[in-house]
This record gives C-alpha cells, structure tokens and sequence, in this order.
C-alpha cells in the first residue's frame, strides 16, 4: 500500500523586503542618485562589517526593522507623515540606496515613477530625453520606438517634443517622464507622490493606466499623501511610523487608524494653542467658547462614517445683545488646508433668533456625509448682520470621516436612475 502526499507551494512573493534597517546622519543629503554616489564613495573603504548596526552622533534610522512581501498582482500602499521612510522604502527597492542591514528582492523588470524626469538631460530636447530616460528604465531602442507615439500622445506635450527639456515647465517635464515610464511594461511598479504633480485631466489619465496595469498582473507599490488614490489603487497598505511598521492590513482599516493618529497628534497641539488664543483673541461681545461634532445619537463623537449624518455646534458665550447673528462654517481637508464646502446662514437664507446676553450655541446639521473619507478641520465665525462685524472665529477643530459607504470619487451625489417607458417596452418585448 502506497499513498501520495501532494505538498501545495505557494508562489515565491514578487518582492521580499525582511527586516531591514536604514540609517541617515542629521544633515546628510540622501535624496538623489547623486547624493548617494557622494554619500557611498566617503564610506566604502575602511567600513567593519559591525558599523551597520549601531547608530553613532547625529545618526538615526530612517527605516528600522521593516519586512512585507507582496505576490504578483498585489497593490500595496505605504502611507505615514513625513519623515516616516515612505520615499527611503522605494528608493531601497529600486535601488538608488542600499540598506544597512536585512535582505530584499525585487523579481523582474522593474519601473519607478520616484523623482519622475529626474533622469532628463536638460540639453537635450524631449524626444531624445524619451530614448535616454526609456533606456535607463529597460527598455530597448526598438521597444521605445515601438511605443514613442503612444508616450508622446499620453504626456501632452507633442507641440514641444523636439525643444530642449531645460525649457520645459516642472509640470511638462513630469508628464513626459510619467509617459516614459508607464509604457515600460514593468512586472513591479514603484510610484512615489507623482500624482500629486499635474492637472487635474493628466492625474485622471495616470490613474487610468495604472489601474490598467494592476488589471494585467502588474505588482505596484503606491506611497502618497493623497489617501484617496490610496484606497482606490491599493487592496492593503502599511502605515509606518517614524520608520517603524504600526499597521499593516486592509486599506480602509489602515487608513482609519491613520487618520485617528493624525488627530491625536495635532490634538494636543491644538488644545494648547486655543489656550493661548482664548486669552489673546479679541471678541466683539459674543465669544466662540467650544465647536462639537454630534452624531446620529445626539453624542459628541470625532469618528462619523460616510452615509452618516453629523451637527457641528457652534457653542458662544454673549457679554451683549446681538439683534441680528449670523453665523457661517467651512470645511476643510486638514491635511491639505483646502476648502472642501462652506455653509452659511445668510447665503443659505436663514435668519437667525437674536442671541440674547449669557451661553448658548447654534447648530448646522448635516444629511448623510458623502464626502472622501479624510481629515476635515472646520473653521466657525459669529458675525453682527447689522454693522457686518465679525463677532468672533474658532479655527481648525477636526474630526475623522471614516469609510462606511463607499464614495467613488471626491464626494457622492444622491441620484435615481429613470428609465422611459418606450425603453421599458421595448425591454419587455425583447424578453
């Protein structure tokens, strides 16, 4: 009697990254391939093999101790405040840098959107930049004739291909080195904040082809600060902190947790910053004492979920009458101090009751909050209609929005779709 054992393999990952650390010293440049060519001939000689794990003087560990894998296909986003090796992560993967310690390995062909057009000559004109900068990409001469068309019409600037790059803007030579290296047909995508460059119309045509690629089996790496993109491109992502790895999971969690670190960092801060603007802020009778965020309870919360409806109040302390209030909100996206929406009673046509001497407080509610999820920092004013007189302002009191229903795009818009009757007869008689 015989038996046989079949032993299922899991594919080898497409790339490894296991505990690995990388140092800098306060003051060192590191961010180009130059800096690194600087940095790298001042250390090779005379280096014992130990150094690699102490830190000494002005030393510290940009990524400590780091490890994930992702297999083919796979999209993963890092995501985490400056300074917390986001850019050193991809830069070890493609191999501007190298680490001090631990072992990683990228299998295949390669393409990284870091420093995009970084590799442009400025001398010579776009169309000779696109061979050079697609040969150092891996590409062939034949590949990138192949393809020139296809670059030059994707990057926008075909009115310019035969002008020297040095008289480009920042944001043509971005589009063309973009162009260049989405044509690679790379097996492993790095990108690293190059959306964040350009148009609105040339980010939307980005997105569109990476998402392409991630559809033909293509790995990609997505560091960003625009956490959007991030949860539309990446299944998981890893938040590193400090170059240190806090989380690592789904997206929609790992970003949640982001987002409740980043208030929690910038709460304190601002608890003592309205201290001092309590003291020194001059109010003109009425004075702005608290801004709440109430949920669909009636409980003061921070965290509200997409599809959930929230009241900001604007609680006052009055030291006088005031005949005719008017009062007024915007939100903000925290992270990057841009109005998302504004409310106001005026604008809005609502006359406000006088507020009389003593407290009190006024509230906007809110229907279902179909906006990104994100950082929203909100700025309240009280203003005097009669004299047009701002009685007092509150800025920056955030909350959380939290993924809850789905929001394809920047916000979500309620909708019905209706259908003719003559369609609906001519579908009833088809079946």
């Amino acid at each position: 009697m015989s038996s046989c054992f079949h032993v299922l393999r899991m594919p080898e990952p497409v790339i490894q990254f296991q505990n690995i650390y990388k140092k800098f010293a306060r003051g060192e440049a590191h961010g180009t391939l130059r800096d690194l060519v600087a940095a790298t001939v001042g250390k090779l000689f005379g280096k014992k093999k130990d150094e690699s794990a102490q830190l000494k003087g002005q030393e510290f560990w940009a990524v400590k101790d780091l490890s994930f894998s992702l297999q083919k296909g796979e999209s993963m986003g890092i995501i985490g405040p400056n300074g917390s090796g986001k850019s050193t992560t991809l830069k070890l993967l493609s191999g501007i840098l190298r680490a001090d310690r631990g072992t990683y390995d990228v299998k295949g062909r390669l393409s990284a959107l870091i420093e995009v057009g970084a590799g442009f000559h400025p001398d010579l004109t776009g169309r000779e930049n696109v061979y050079l900068n697609g040969s150092i990409l891996g590409m062939t001469r034949k590949e990138v004739k192949a393809k020139f068309a296809d670059i030059v019409e994707f990057s926008g600037v075909s009115e310019f291909i035969d002008t020297p790059v040095k008289r480009y803007s920042s944001g043509m030579a971005v589009r063309l080195g973009f162009a260049v290296a989405a044509f690679v047909e790379p097996d492993v995508l790095l990108v690293d904040e190059v959306l964040a460059v350009g148009d609105t119309e040339f980010r939307n045509r980005c997105h569109n082809r990476m998402m392409r690629m991630l559809n033909n089996g293509v790995t990609m790496i997505l560091v960003s600060h625009d956490l959007t993109e991030v949860r539309n491109l990446c299944q998981n992502t890893v938040m590193l902190w400090k170059g240190v790895k806090v989380l690592e999971g789904p997206t929609p969690k790992v970003v949640e947790e982001y987002h409740s670190r980043v208030v929690e960092m910038v709460k304190a801060e601002q608890d003592k910053q309205m201290a001092k603007d309590s003291a020194a802020r001059p109010h003109l009778g009425v004075e702005i004492t608290k801004l709440t965020f109430i949920d669909k309870n009636g409980i003061p919360a921070e965290n509200f979920s997409t599809g959930d409806p929230m009241t900001v109040r604007i609680h006052y302390n009055a030291h006088k009458r005031i005949a005719r209030p008017a009062a007024d909100l915007s939100l903000d996206w925290a992270a990057e101090d841009i109005i998302a929406t504004t409310c106001d009673t005026r604008r809005d046509g609502v006359e406000l009751a006088p507020i009389e001497i003593g407290p009190g407080h006024i509230d906007c509610k809110f229907g279902p909050l179909l906006m990104e999820p994100n950082v929203y920092s909100v700025n309240a004013r009280l203003t005097d209609a009669d004299n047009e007189l701002v009685l007092d302002t509150m800025q920056r009191q955030r909350f959380i929005l939290n993924e809850g229903v789905t929001i394809y795009g920047l916000f979500g818009i309620p909708h019905d779709w209706v259908q003719s009757k003559s369609a609906e007869k001519v579908a009833e008689a088809a079946a």
